[in-house]
């Protein structure tokens, strides 16, 4: 990425063939039908449900539902169009871009940067639309609300958390979790929830409440990042597990360097899956 700017890109086309082949002549030119999304949305929900647990059906009428869904990725029904990248132009005083996230709807994307703002573009024009000031240091995370994509959160490398109104341009509510730094921020799927990693603290933040962040686990070192995963049930977290000692002694056996957990939010942040750096599996 150049400094100075931010660059998207999307598909330009993305047809879906959604005819039976008996319809359609041999000789006759491929014209995709008006619904061009319908089947590549259905087939999308399918392989979103079984990843997530949601999609609980029989186990013929599983396996069906699958096989559908497999059968329809192989048989090369998305026609994927032409690649296009386009550059959003920041100020010239901007030197670096930390973080980058974008709506849920689509419609626009949030950058942060070195000097403690941040920006809000608009994928529709490729401007910046709203400017973001209030953090006294780098925002260092950033997450859009899923179902309100005007919601915004953000943790900067002094410990400080803000919730921003996208459509008031302005912070509506910030708390202070401590002197370390922010690593990562993210909403809960289907709530008003922010889990935040300050150091070694993993906080829960109810924005829709009047009430301070809660302190939900502590590790021995530091949190890399989290992610609530899509069924709302379970928080994905990545953590420094050791500094390494190969570092400071090269004779020393490998330790891996961070671990990734899968906590589950109905039993106390109890870790039912693990993995570490080396790419082995525990539980």
């Amino acid at each position: 990425m150049e400094m100075g700017d931010v660059r998207w890109g999307r598909h330009a086309t993305m047809e879906v063939e959604d005819q039976p082949e008996k319809s359609r002549s041999r000789h006759a030119p491929y014209e995709p039908v008006r619904n061009t999304r319908s089947a590549h949305m259905r087939m999308l929900g399918v392989l979103r449900g079984v990843e997530t647990g949601r999609h609980r059906t029989s186990r013929s009428t599983g396996t069906a539902s699958m096989s559908k869904a497999c059968e329809y990725l192989e048989d090369d029904i998305v026609i994927k169009g032409t690649y296009q990248e386009q550059i959003c132009e920041l100020p010239p005083d901007v030197r670096c871009t930390i973080a980058v996230a974008a709506s849920s709807d689509g419609t626009m994307f949030a950058t942060s940067h070195g000097d403690h703002a941040i920006r809000i573009f608009s994928l529709v024009t490729n401007q910046v639309v709203a400017v973001l000031e209030g953090h006294t240091r780098t925002p260092w995370t950033l997450s859009f609300h899923r179902q309100n994509p005007h919601m915004l959160v953000s943790g900067c490398l002094n410990g400080e958390l803000r919730l921003w109104d996208i459509k008031l341009k302005r912070c509506v509510k910030h708390a202070q979790l401590g002197t370390d730094r922010i690593t990562s921020a993210c909403f809960h799927p289907d709530t008003s929830q922010v889990a935040a990693a300050c150091g070694k603290e993993l906080y829960i933040w109810d924005v829709s409440i009047d009430a301070p962040p809660v302190k939900v686990l502590e590790t021995s070192i530091g949190f890399l990042c989290l992610s609530f995963h899509p069924n709302g049930q379970w928080l994905l977290t990545c953590e420094v597990r050791s500094l390494g000692s190969h570092f400071r002694d090269p004779g020393a056996p490998h330790t891996p360097h961070f671990c990734i957990r899968l906590r589950d939010l109905n039993n106390g942040l109890r870790a039912f899956r693990s993995l570490d750096a080396s790419g082995g599996g525990g539980g």
